[in-house]
């Protein structure tokens, strides 16, 4: 395997070179990757993503085997916060790996004409129409999905037991209940960074999935309408956001978390100093090495019945319409749409879900309180909507920005989603 790492500050002048394409010799490679064409003249094929080389190590093994010696995988990680700007900039000047990776802004993508129409293929048979929801545009194909990602509330079950916690809340009032028993016991109830990552989108976008998405006529329509412009965030959402607001009013989520780091989040809760920090499947195998007793559980409703899970979807995969490797690419697609690299996938993300046919599928024990969740497949992101009509990564830019002020105090509720509306104005398609 062949791999580059760029650090996730990347200077302008870094991300210019990186225009030159994934080819460079900027970054670290492996050793073990030996030259650019092995002894059996493999040739490499391009892909970059926002996976750190070791969650990926075990997928590209697998797409290598695939590959049979034939070609030869060189993997390039960026850092989330910086991926957008960086694949954006590449693909504008016609440059790019030659396999494309992204998330909510797939569509965007196919959307700016940088990805290969692979309709007719084969390449996306076994999949089930939710996992290739991203990757279809008019009726075509353009993409391959890997894993369903989810996110919830994972908790620190050795703290609640502390704390007198007895059983995990089914509603949002219960879930301010059991902050309120953690925080009056000296316990932190949430670590939360809001400096860098999706945080405090998870957080707000959970809630509104349980508490207005999916528990109201107008919720279940509304996304689609935002994206087409007929509905707009302000005067929608108040009341929802500041229903949400109680955790900021009581204490839960303080205006300090504003400066903290996912990772600084993270590292507090891996400590057993906070009670709950909101994360996926990406941090079980974490977890589990450290040693912490931890469950995790969905965001919560106004009733039982409303418990959702967000996700869809994680990253897609497709060719590069600009590949000077086009046979390459199109055999590590091969491999990457088959059962044996899906699962590898599914093994890298214990409690994940598959959209593809043939792959096994097990969940942890600590996953239990979501288990009939995923089972009634209570799992849904407001960004997927989202980019029927706008590249919604740059709305969860602005969104992870702008929730910032809000907890901050800086803005008010009805700022905060006027803010959201005058950027979604700005980045519609139509």
């Amino acid at each position: 395997m062949k791999k580059k790492v760029m650090s996730v500050l990347l200077s302008t002048a870094m991300a210019a070179a990186l225009m030159a394409g994934c080819g460079s010799s900027a970054g670290k490679k492996s050793s073990a990757a030996g030259e650019e064409k092995s002894a059996k003249g493999s040739k490499t094929v391009t892909m970059m993503c926002w996976y750190a080389e070791d969650d990926m190590q075990r997928v590209i093994d697998a797409i290598n085997e695939q590959l049979g010696g034939e070609y030869q995988v060189e993997y390039t990680y960026i850092a989330n916060s910086d991926y957008n700007n960086v694949l954006s900039t590449q693909l504008a000047a016609g440059e790019g790996p030659d396999v494309i990776a992204d998330g909510a802004n797939f569509p965007a993508r196919i959307k700016a004409g940088n990805i290969k129409d692979i309709t007719g293929t084969g390449l996306t048979d076994g999949f089930s129409k939710e996992g290739l929801a991203l990757c279809t545009m008019d009726d075509k194909n353009y993409g391959i999905p890997c894993y369903g990602w989810f996110a919830g509330v994972f908790y620190n079950a050795e703290l609640f037991k502390q704390c007198g916690i007895t059983e995990t809340p089914k509603t949002y009032d219960e879930f301010l209940d059991t902050c309120k028993k953690l925080s009056s016991n000296g316990v932190k109830p949430l670590a939360l960074g809001l400096a860098d990552g999706d945080n405090g989108l998870h957080s707000v976008c959970g809630f509104l999935e349980s508490n207005f998405y999916e528990t109201s006529e107008e919720g279940k329509e509304f996304d689609t309408k935002f994206a087409k412009g007929e509905k707009t965030m302000a005067g929608t959402l108040n009341d929802s956001i500041e229903k949400w607001m109680q955790m900021v009013d009581e204490g839960y989520i303080t205006p300090e978390m504003v400066g903290i780091s996912g990772n600084q989040a993270k590292d507090e809760f891996m400590a057993g100093k906070a009670g709950m920090y909101y994360s996926g499947p990406w941090e079980y195998e974490n977890f589990k090495n450290a040693g912490l007793p931890f469950g995790v559980m969905p965001f919560l409703g106004p009733d039982a019945d409303n418990a959702y899970l967000i996700g869809g979807p994680a990253a897609s995969w497709g060719i590069n319409v600009n590949t000077k490797n086009e046979e390459g690419a199109e055999k590590v697609m091969e491999a990457l749409a088959s059962v044996e690299v899906q699962q590898a996938f599914i093994d890298e993300n214990p409690g994940s879900s598959s959209y593809r046919e043939g792959v096994t599928i097990g969940l942890p024990e600590e996953y239990a309180d979501v288990e009939a969740v995923l089972n009634a497949g209570k799992i849904a992101c407001c960004w997927d909507r989202w980019g029927v009509n706008m590249p919604s990564q740059s709305l969860v830019d602005e969104f992870n920005a702008q929730v910032q002020g809000l907890v901050s105090g800086e803005l008010s509720v009805e700022d905060f989603l006027k803010a959201l509306d005058s950027k979604a104005d700005s980045i519609r398609y139509e």
